[in-house]
């Protein structure tokens, strides 16, 4: 979906950034535990603006911090390890930049996430989810947001590179669902689309890729007004809404859930894995 569709949320209080939702998780369980900033603060000897300023996520917490505040909070070694490996991602050199290309905050904290997930899913109206799009698929969708066809083919970088560590690893599990529209009208151009659909082919053969495709009078159509993605972390999952210029990370289940049951209503009503391969098949044939 990155870069592929605007989306209409209303992102009052709601985390646009990893840092963020890090921080959101860090200030949840020390008030679990009954702890004020001050009690924090004395015990990774430091100030409490710098607690305060950890879990609004505007800056970072460096690794003995962060060992200390799990030390103190005492959240389980599962939790423990997924924040800690969080961290270690919103720490670590990122990898796109060496394409040459700034791009906005909430994108990385995206790709930041991404690399974390155990699984994504990701539903899309008008595309191809961008994880399983060919290369020349990805151009074409770019350029009709893009103008600078050099800024289109980093970008595409990015998606080409975030696609073959997917593929590469063979985790995280991705589960896409796509509506068969976007198939059929999705672009113009016959030759992108047949290559687009033999890949997408390609990739139901894969055991951690799961494509299920929403045939026409599908049920559920109140909930398939937006694309979205969501992310299965260690520690909680994430929804991911995107607009042209920001994003929004819905970490707390009274946001979440709305779209947690769309994705599961829409899981019902799309056809299955198999019969999606059968029906891009069917496609290929007809072209």
């Amino acid at each position: 979906m990155v870069f592929d569709e605007p989306l209409p949320p209303d992102g009052k209080g709601r985390p646009t950034s990893a840092h963020e939702i890090l921080g959101r998780h860090l200030r949840a369980l020390r008030e679990s535990r009954g702890l004020t900033l001050s009690d924090v603060a004395r015990h990774i000897r430091a100030s409490t603006s710098k607690v305060t300023r950890i879990e609004l996520g505007r800056v970072g917490a460096k690794e003995g911090d962060l060992d200390g505040l799990l030390a103190l909070y005492d959240p389980g070694a599962e939790a423990r390890l997924a924040l800690l490996e969080l961290n270690r991602h919103l720490n670590d050199p990122r990898w796109w930049n060496a394409y040459g290309i700034d791009l906005p905050d909430w994108y990385c904290s995206y790709l930041v996430l991404e690399s974390v997930a155990k699984v994504i899913m990701t539903y899309e109206v008008r595309f191809v989810p961008g994880l399983l799009q060919t290369r020349s698929y990805a151009e074409a969708v770019m350029r009709s947001a893009y103008p600078d066809e050099e800024r289109v083919q980093r970008l595409v970088d990015v998606r080409m590179r975030r696609q073959a560590e997917l593929l590469k690893r063979g985790s995280p599990r991705l589960v896409a669902i796509v509506e068969h529209g976007a198939l059929i009208d999705g672009l113009a151009d016959r030759e992108i689309m047949r290559e687009q659909i033999e890949f997408l082919v390609e990739a139901t053969a894969r055991p951690h890729v799961t494509i299920q495709v929403i045939m026409p009078h599908a049920g559920g159509h109140v909930f398939r007004s937006n694309s979205f993605s969501l992310l299965q972390l260690k520690m909680s999952e994430v929804v991911y809404l995107e607009q042209l210029d920001r994003a929004f990370f819905l970490d707390e289940r009274r946001d979440a859930g709305p779209y947690l049951r769309a994705m599961g209503e829409m899981m019902i009503v799309a056809g299955k894995p198999a019969d999606a391969r059968e029906t891009l098949k069917k496609m290929l044939e007809e072209r």
